[in-house]
């Protein structure tokens, strides 16, 4: 006998945890306030129990830190965390950049245009949170095209701290512009198929991220 099977709901606890990490990666929730479990609870309109269930899988993934007896607070990073990512980021997404360039000719071009028209389009409305959004998609479009599954795995692994990372980076001023050109010079030199050139764009953008994530980190942890 052939019958449709039930779906079941989503637990609370995986609610409650997509709930608060859209909004911690969309600055929903800010660094430097201290939140506790119950107020999280009655903003989504739930228990603790599930709430503090998300909050620890979030913590087990570095976006949020729990303080003893005080609550829990979004993550924050040192200067050594910091360098750490992004090395991992230059090992991994110089091979994307370079395996891109080497299959060029079936790159998608539409789609990496879409995402700097998208980017442009946030930057003059000044919305970080769909800039961040667009910049993931850009750059997971190159490790995808490494058509790596490990490598894939390891970066989605770390890619929500990135964008975390990522949202202090924005606030140095002209940022959002800035990475804007600099996407768009790593795209020529990928349409080109240049792979010297696209390896020395991305450096250069990598690094210049990096400066402006130490530049607008939190001042207690600037010495890390």
């Amino acid at each position: 006998m052939a019958m449709h099977r039930i779906n079941k709901p989503e637990p609370l606890a995986k609610k409650a945890l997509d709930a608060l990490r859209h909004s911690i990666l969309t600055n929903e929730l800010s660094t430097g306030v201290l939140y506790n479990e119950k107020s999280l609870a009655d903003s989504l309109g739930i228990s603790r129990t599930p709430v503090r269930e998300a909050l620890l899988e979030l913590s087990s993934k570095r976006l949020v830190k729990f303080l003893p007896q005080k609550g829990v607070i979004i993550n924050t990073f040192s200067n050594k965390e910091i360098e750490e990512i992004f090395e991992i980021r230059a090992a991994f997404e110089l091979l994307a950049i370079k395996k891109t360039c080497l299959n060029y000719k079936i790159l998608d071009q539409s789609y990496l245009q879409k995402c700097l028209m998208n980017q442009k389009n946030a930057t003059q409305l000044g919305d970080t949170a769909k800039f961040i959004e667009t910049d993931r998609s850009f750059h997971s479009y190159f490790i995808k095209h490494t058509d790596n599954n490990y490598l894939i795995e390891m970066m989605q692994d770390i890619r929500d701290i990135i964008q975390l990372m990522g949202l202090k980076g924005l606030e140095a001023k002209g940022r959002m512009q800035e990475v804007v050109s600099e996407h768009e010079s790593i795209m020529r030199a990928v349409e080109k198929g240049n792979v010297s050139n696209a390896i020395k764009q991305m450096k250069s953008h990598l690094k210049a991220s990096e400066k402006a994530v130490k530049s607008n980190k939190p001042e207690d942890n600037k010495n890390g």
